[in-house]
């Protein structure tokens, strides 16, 4: 790909800050949610609960039905406009309608805020990443370089959320909304600017529609049902070791205030090194090929879990934690880049929702139990040795079972 061409393309200059606004509002959303539903609307640990189950419920539903819409519609961008125009009432949707529905019933509360937020984060999440690759691949740039803004995006709200959630929990639903509005305005460029529809035309990308039948035909190949094995032995159990993660982190320090500071600081400085590594991964990935990225983003993973349980000092915890920056862009580029020469390019978004995202939702279900468990009996470090041998021992069995050949279905 011609680097100049790469920025002078509308679509990247477009899509890379719809990336920066959508990672900007999400942050709003996941840190301070549990926060905001127990501190402002007072919930219980057990309400908490049960909203969080509704959430993963309706997540469970949604990412296999959106991942099939996406492929359906193709470049069209019908889904992701729903997605942000539900978005621009992040604010009236969350302090007048899920804040008071709760309080009213939680169960329903908890049923209205799964839908909207399944729509819009849960499932909308991958789905918009999904889109955004297709246009990627179909414009001429790197997706890798345009999913660098989401990094910034979730850092910079990261920290502002951070210090106005403390002031005011209402001023941070607002500026949700206020980008919301942006993402719209967005999404009005980039039809203006007919870059994407003319590849389109060129490239014929909805003139072959996607079937149920294709759909379902992917479940019967051994190439799919090993990479969902990759998934959920190293991407899932990397999930559940970083779950808790943040309390193991701030055991090292003398108050959880102090631990919880450094923390987010850490955070914020690994999704700016997040951002710039995203940036370069691409070049690596072109030369190394996909299965070897996953391969690295498995050892990576595995070096990081295993690592926490020998892990004695505040600078070792540290250094752990930002080798998350290095593992998040070989994974995730790596994921796109094999899923798409592997497999079908017109099936993307579900592979991505349901062989990525999905398997690794239903499976940490009762793998976070069972870590939950073992974080109880025989403490954090004991059990990240478990967590870390079992990461370590599917990348290997991954070098063999995932494939290098090039498309398996057209």
């Amino acid at each position: 790909m011609n680097s100049v061409s790469i920025y002078k393309n509308p679509d990247f200059w477009i899509f890379g800050p719809f990336f920066f606004i959508y990672f900007f509002i999400m942050a709003i959303y996941f840190p301070f949610f549990p926060i905001w539903l127990s501190d402002v609307i007072g919930l219980s640990k057990m309400e908490t609960g049960i909203v969080f189950s509704f959430m993963s419920l309706l997540g469970i539903i949604l990412q296999p039905l959106f991942g099939f819409i996406s492929d359906r519609l193709g470049l069209k961008k019908n889904l992701i406009f729903s997605i942000s125009l539900l978005l621009l009432f992040f604010a009236p949707f969350f302090l007048y309608v899920f804040a008071p529905l709760l309080l009213f019933n939680i169960w329903i509360g908890a049923l209205v805020g799964a839908v909207y937020v399944g729509i819009v984060f849960s499932a909308g999440a991958p789905t918009i990443e999904a889109y955004i690759e297709r246009v990627s691949r179909r414009s001429g740039f790197e997706y890798g370089k345009v999913r660098m803004f989401g990094c910034y995006g979730w850092g910079i709200s990261a920290s502002i959320t951070g210090i106005l959630f403390s002031i005011d929990p209402s001023i941070v639903f607002w500026i949700g909304s206020g980008f919301g509005a942006l993402l719209l305005f967005l999404l009005y460029l980039a039809s203006r600017t007919g870059q994407t529809a003319k590849v389109l035309n060129i490239q014929g990308v909805n003139s072959s529609l996607v079937s149920a039948k294709t759909v379902f035909s992917l479940f019967r190949m051994r190439q799919m049902w090993m990479f969902v094995l990759y998934v959920i032995g190293v991407a899932c159990i990397y999930d559940v070791f970083d779950q808790q993660f943040a309390t193991f982190f701030r055991s090292f320090f003398d108050t959880h205030e102090a631990g919880t500071q450094v923390f987010g600081f850490a955070t914020t400085a690994g999704e700016f090194c997040n951002g710039i590594v995203m940036f370069f991964v691409p070049w690596i990935i072109n030369r190394i090929g996909a299965k070897n990225a996953l391969l690295v983003a498995g050892l990576i993973m595995t070096i990081r879990i295993t690592g926490s349980s020998f892990a004695t000092t505040i600078t070792e915890v540290v250094i752990l934690k930002m080798l998350h920056c290095l593992e998040v862009p070989f994974l995730l580029v790596g994921v796109f880049k094999y899923t798409t020469v592997i497999f079908s390019t017109r099936l993307s978004a579900t592979v991505y929702l349901v062989g990525f995202n999905l398997s690794k939702l239903l499976a940490a279900i009762p793998l976070s139990t069972f870590a939950g468990y073992l974080y109880d009996h025989i403490g954090f470090q004991n059990t990240y040795l478990m967590l870390g041998m079992i990461a370590l021992i599917v990348t290997v069995i991954s070098a063999f079972t995932l494939t290098s050949h090039k498309r398996i279905l057209t």
